[in-house]
């Protein structure tokens, strides 16, 4: 099989625990390029979270995609907007009211903001500290957001959340989808935004087949796009849930070249 897209998710996927790219993976993500094949990224993080990398691995120069908010958003090699799904701001105050039992903070983006009013989860940092942006604090945050969200995220101690999960699926199961992007991070989308839909929609703006498609990721929010590949691929580091509906885990994790073992066994062999 001629593989003419690849796809990847960012943290503990692209790059190491530490957030690097090694030499070897950024090497052969090139030399997968050179050779005529498509690079993407898809994150759960906000645009200017996925940027860094998407320029760093010279996929602007060869007309790529990235995707960010889990595919909330789409954007091609010029930073245009080609798809877009909003979460109406409704949900916002639904979610945030169903939380009030639970200790977990609600977060918001805007552009290239993320806002709360509860700064006392520590998990609240993890995202803009990666980002490199500061956690701006507001008073009350379904007075401060006015706008609809293209996606809502909820951080929290792991065993916390995984007692929300099923409590927020079954209040809003039929109308949202709500998955883990990591252990400490439950995300909530509208229904049907998720890395897959974002994946196909690449592949049919570039007239590529999902069997043409290899799909790489480790956590939750990876699930339906690895599903959809003609080839996924879990980390060997990735989730169990992830793991058991792959094509392919790899050998190495993420510390360890695990994506440039798949682009040299698959593209470049």
């Amino acid at each position: 099989m001629k593989y003419k897209l690849m796809v990847t998710d960012i943290d503990d996927t692209l790059l190491t625990s530490d957030k690097r790219i090694t030499d070897r993976v950024k090497e052969s993500l090139l030399k997968a390029q050179d050779c005529g094949v498509k690079l993407a990224i898809a994150s759960g993080r906000l645009p200017i979270g996925v940027k860094p990398y998407y320029d760093a691995l010279g996929i602007r120069e060869r007309g790529g995609y990235y995707l960010a908010f889990n595919g909330g958003l789409i954007l091609d090699s010029e930073d245009k907007v080609v798809h877009g799904t909003v979460l109406e701001r409704k949900y916002l105050d639904s979610i945030y009211h169903a939380l009030r039992p639970f200790d977990v903070t609600v977060l918001a983006h805007q552009h290239d903001k993320i806002f709360t009013d509860n700064n006392q989860n520590s998990y609240a940092y993890t995202e803009p500290e990666a980002l490199h942006l500061p956690l701006n604090i507001v008073d009350n945050l379904l007075d401060y957001v006015d706008w609809d969200l293209h996606k809502i995220l909820i951080a929290g101690e792991p065993e916390i959340l995984r007692e929300v999960e099923p409590f927020l699926k079954e209040q809003f199961g039929e109308e949202l989808d709500i998955f883990f992007s990591a252990p400490f991070f439950l995300d909530v989308m509208p229904r049907g935004v998720n890395k897959g839909a974002g994946v196909r929609y690449i592949a049919e703006k570039l007239g590529v087949g999902m069997d043409e498609v290899i799909a790489c990721g480790d956590s939750g929010n990876d699930i339906s796009m690895v599903e959809a590949a003609g080839l996924g691929v879990a980390m060997k580091n990735g989730e169990a849930d992830l793991r058991a509906v792959a094509d392919y885990v790899t050998e190495h994790d993420c510390d360890h070249d695990g994506i440039a073992e798949v682009v040299e066994k698959f593209i470049l062999s």
